[in-house]
């Protein structure tokens, strides 16, 4: 095999340099107008021969990466190169190829002149080692810099435009664009609506992502995935700035799956690990009177911010239960309240008035959301057809948007629907949990899964004498 020839190997008096190619998006762009990496190498070659250059290495290359941002692959190996005496040319096609940030160019620019390096563009007959090429560099950065921000405007407008006609921009995970419109992938469409469901019902985050990395072929990290299930596109919307309008492609969730991961997304949000992926049956659920998560010590808990488990708390705190005792009291009154759900009248009696209650705030609070959509969508129509000023047309969908999103709110905080209020079922439930809780084979993150479906909070309170046994002390809170 023939010795690799070092990049500072170059015959004495020979300017050595590199090629630097910076495509913003390929996006399987083509025509005359577009600066292909493949036609800025050609021409920076064509340079390069006549004035002497020798090419030491292949070319530097950052696709897809503005050239507003100087944190880039291929601008910190220029840097290396630089730094390690490798080049004396850093060789590109045109200016605005090398960045489009007058003030962070010039920065760079002189970072590389106290190396001995210098700029020449292949099409502005430009070149940094002398007076007049200094000069007429700053000036050609300046202008890239204006027709960036003027780029960026332009496709500010055109995609508030396409939003108020409902065109979302962009093509999020799980549609297909078909005659300039989105629409659901076969395969990745009823993928994501699966993702809201199982996500919705509770399945672990970490499990959620592996299975829409197995759909997807390719890895994926858990916070990608909870972005992805912040994107009101699934539902069916259209976001532009602070303005969330009807959209005409098919949403791939529905409101209900929408709020309860909405919420479920708010409730987690800074949540630690250890309660994601639990490693006790009680982990997240079980807190002291003031609302504090209780923690895992060994075979006990204990408040984190109990002023006798941490130094400077103000919690009066939980002592120190022991957990199993405080496991054993929780399926005891989970028990006796599937009893009393199947005897006691009066308790179906309050669960049935409870559920009428929370019927019709839900119904008022979604009629309420559909009005204000409506009301968007008519008023989308008519600024369309220029029949409403633009102020009022801004000021109506503020207004139109808040009533929305205060329903939703509200709904959020109602929770889950209750479809059914069969006191029965509510008993069933509790047996399932009660016979899963004894199987060696369930893990912990199904049974606190199972446990969430019926319990809403485990109270433990600090013992109120002495050797307080923890059955006196738990109070179990039940959703129904």
């Amino acid at each position: 095999m023939p010795r690799r020839r070092g990049l500072s190997a170059a015959p004495t008096g020979t300017r050595r340099y590199v090629a630097y190619r910076r495509v913003s998006e390929l996006m399987g762009r083509g025509g005359d107008d577009f600066h292909s990496p493949d036609i800025q190498l050609a021409a920076i070659h064509r340079m390069a021969k006549p004035a002497g250059l020798e090419e030491v290495g292949p070319p530097v290359d950052d696709i897809d990466r503005t050239g507003r941002d100087f944190s880039r692959d291929g601008i910190d190996q220029v840097r290396r190169m630089a730094a390690a005496g490798q080049i004396d040319v850093l060789a590109v096609y045109k200016v605005d190829r090398f960045g489009r940030n007058v003030l962070e160019s010039l920065q760079l620019l002189a970072e590389l002149a106290a190396q001995g390096v210098t700029i020449m563009s292949a099409t502005e007959q430009i070149d940094t080692s002398t007076p007049s090429g200094r000069w007429m560099l700053t000036n050609l950065l300046a202008i890239a810099e204006m027709q960036s921000d003027e780029i960026g405007r332009g496709w500010s407008n055109t995609i508030a435009r396409r939003a108020e006609k409902g065109h979302h921009h962009g093509r999020p995970l799980g549609y297909l664009r078909v005659n300039k419109r989105l629409m659901p992938a076969p395969t990745l469409g009823p993928a994501i609506t699966e993702l809201f469901r199982r996500y919705a019902a509770g399945d672990p985050i970490g499990e959620v992502t592996e299975y829409l990395a197995a759909i997807r072929g390719k890895t994926m990290h858990t916070a990608n995935v909870k972005k992805l299930l912040r994107n009101r596109a699934y539902l069916g919307h259209v976001v532009t700035g602070d303005d969330v309008l009807p959209g005409e492609h098919e949403p791939l969730t529905d409101e209900v799956t929408w709020r309860r991961v909405q919420a479920r997304l708010a409730a987690e949000a800074g949540t630690p690990p250890r309660h994601l992926a639990p490693t006790w049956s009680l982990v997240g659920l079980v807190e002291c009177p003031q609302g504090h998560k209780l923690q895992r010590q060994g075979d006990r808990l204990v408040c984190g911010h109990g002023r006798g488990d941490v130094k400077g708390g103000t919690c009066p705190g939980v002592g120190r239960p022991v957990l199993a005792r405080v496991e054993a009291e929780v399926l005891r009154q989970v028990a006796a309240w599937a009893a009393e759900l199947r005897t006691d009248h009066h308790a179906r009696a309050r669960r049935l008035a409870r559920l009428a209650v929370a019927r019709v705030d839900r119904a008022t609070l979604e009629r309420q959301m559909t009005d204000a959509r409506a009301g968007m969508v008519n008023l989308v129509k008519e600024r369309a057809l220029r029949r409403v000023p633009e102020p009022v047309y801004r000021q109506a969908l503020a207004e139109l948007r808040a009533s929305e999103q205060a329903a939703a709110s509200q709904l959020a905080r109602l929770g889950p629907a209750i479809r059914e209020p069969d006191p029965e079922a509510a008993a069933g439930a509790a047996d399932s949990l009660l016979a899963l809780w004894g199987d060696a084979e369930v893990t912990h993150a199904e049974r606190v899964r199972a446990l969430r479906s019926i319990v809403g909070r485990i109270v433990v309170r600090s013992a109120a004498r002495w050797r307080e046994p923890e059955h006196d002390r738990v109070d179990v809170q039940f959703y129904l």
